[in-house]
């Protein structure tokens, strides 16, 4: 079974700034490569019901690959993110309405995430994770993400989540994906305050907690924009986005920079 993988697509920034169309070459990649399955960590576009339409052009559009799906921190732009939330749960592949089995063996658990502020640095408060704010810049979540609660409880509802889902499955081959970053490992500091204040917002190291008290075999995740894939802690980590059209991109074409970002995997 192929199982493709991506994230942070950022669909309409890059449309804009590549002039061209993302989704269409999507289509094409999906057309040319035929995967089994597409899973896709979050991010597709801003706000719940652009994410939602493209989303569900895809599935349409390629009926035999499973589109897999959790909401990135964009995807739930909205004056009430929570029934921004709810909204994508319209779409049947995501992963927020539940495990989806792939076969006897494996099955693929997860949910957007949010974070908790785990891999803040030292020398702040908590007050000042929860403003976001750093001398003039404030996290775009602040100002487009509006949840009913504190970050942190979002995150523990997240977590209670998923983990009631992973241990049902336990024994099985886990597939675990979130939007947001499990491990500090994966969490880019550049010994720079401006940028490394703002790693409080990349994710919770209690989700990579659940991946290990778990078992899990693979885990998918998205937001860092940085691509990654190795073994760590027994754990095949995959994270693969798009990321931003041009400053993070690798090739000077949308074209050659989706071929290279999608990351096929086999199980």
């Amino acid at each position: 079974m192929k199982i493709a993988v991506l994230s942070d697509i950022h669909e309409g920034i890059n449309r804009e700034n590549t002039q061209k169309d993302i989704v269409a070459l999507l289509k094409s990649w999906l057309a040319n490569h035929t995967p089994d399955v597409f899973i896709i960590s979050g991010d597709m576009t801003n706000g719940p019901e652009n994410s939602l339409t493209l989303l569900n052009q895809l599935q349409n559009e390629f009926p035999r690959t499973k589109l897999l799906f959790v909401h990135g921190n964009h995807d739930i732009y909205h004056q009430d993110s929570k029934f921004a939330r709810e909204t994508l749960l319209g779409f049947p592949g995501n992963l927020g309405n539940g495990p989806v089995e792939l076969n006897d063996d494996w099955v693929v658990i997860g949910d957007g995430g949010w974070y908790d502020y785990t891999f803040g640095i030292n020398g702040f408060m908590e007050e000042q994770f929860t403003l976001g704010r750093f001398h003039d810049f404030t996290w775009p979540d602040k100002l487009y993400a509006h949840w009913p609660g504190h970050d942190k409880d979002e995150t523990e509802r997240y977590l209670a989540k998923i983990e009631n889902w992973l241990r049902v499955y336990q024994g099985k081959n886990i597939i675990m994906v979130t939007h947001m970053v499990p491990f500090s490992k994966f969490v880019i500091c550049k010994d720079d305050p401006g940028w490394d204040f703002f790693n409080a917002m990349m994710g919770s190291s209690r989700f990579g907690e659940l991946a290990m008290k778990y078992g899990v075999k693979k885990y998918i995740f998205g937001h860092i924009h940085t691509r990654y894939h190795e073994l760590y802690k027994g754990i095949e980590i995959i994270c693969n986005p798009l990321g931003y059209y041009p400053y993070e991109w690798n090739h000077k074409t949308a074209e050659e920079e989706i071929l290279s970002a999608i990351k096929v995997i086999e199980i």
